[in-house]
């Protein structure tokens, strides 16, 4: 079996956690076989998905360096690649927990960067950051805010808050590069914002797709449904991510008319833009 490591240069000084996952968990062995199959297969999905994100902050520490970025940005872009590939083992060890067997990792997820083709290379770093860190480290931040609010199986909550409490961080990168920005290039950035809006979240909407035998004891895994996320990650653009942004001085109102018209990811929001 494949481990990733995790470095002694850290978060936690190349241990997984910052406290052990329990041990035991009583609520495991309430779980029918079916239930315990359906969430080992969604943590390890979630693994794949924690090993993709730690090629994309390669990407975003090589996007801070070409564009200056401040020395202890791309420190945190780089010990953000340390802690998803610890995110990807924390999450295949629970996949594993509730497999009652070591799983090996999953098959890798292909990474897609944007493509951004009409922005010049200099916007397309800024963009890339702003997309990555922005939008999707500050949703990913909301998502796990809410498994762990239903969450009630000790392993579950463990693991949750171990991943929240980096993924604070993460976002912290992007938001505290677009402050660094000067005037002109934010006006840039603006005209990118509804179209990262929309597929950041057609994305998280691909990545938990409806399951018609959803039970709500997943939930008390770590797997809320797809309905409970949605309007989780709506939220948090509305009151996390759009009010940050119109702070910072970038034109907020194309997104604010395509929340208001209910629009989400039923249709490209061209109309609003």
């Amino acid at each position: 079996m494949t481990v990733l490591a995790y470095t002694a240069a850290g978060r936690w000084g190349g241990r997984l956690t910052s406290r052990p996952l329990p041990l035991e968990d009583a609520g495991l062995t309430e779980l029918s076989a079916e239930e315990r199959a359906v969430l080992s297969r969604i943590w390890l999905h979630r693994a794949a998905m924690e090993r993709r994100v730690a090629d994309s902050f390669e990407v975003i520490r090589g996007a801070l360096e070409r564009r200056r970025a401040p020395d202890e940005l791309v420190a945190l872009a780089v010990r953000a690649v340390d802690d998803e590939h610890r995110h990807t083992e924390l999450s295949r060890l629970v996949a594993s927990r509730f497999a009652g067997r070591e799983l090996p990792l999953p098959e890798r997820l292909v990474l897609e960067v944007p493509k951004h083709a009409s922005a010049s290379p200099e916007l397309r770093d800024s963009l890339f950051v702003v997309g990555q860190c922005v939008f999707n480290e500050t949703t990913a931040s909301a998502f796990l805010e809410t498994c762990v609010g239903t969450a009630r199986g000790a392993l579950a909550r463990a693991a949750l808050r171990e991943l929240l409490s980096d993924e604070i961080d993460h976002g912290r990168i992007g938001w505290a590069y677009l402050a660094s920005l000067d005037a002109g290039t934010r006006a840039e950035v603006s005209r990118w914002l509804l179209p990262m809006a929309y597929l950041n979240l057609r994305l998280w909407k691909q990545e938990s797709p409806a399951d018609p035998a959803y039970r709500e004891v997943y939930a008390e895994h770590g797997s809320p449904s797809q309905a409970t996320i949605h309007e989780a990650l709506v939220e948090a653009l509305r009151a996390l991510i759009v009010p940050g942004l119109r702070e910072l001085g970038l034109r907020t109102r194309p997104i604010e008319a395509w929340l208001d018209a209910g629009a989400f990811t039923d249709r490209a929001p061209t109309e609003f833009a």
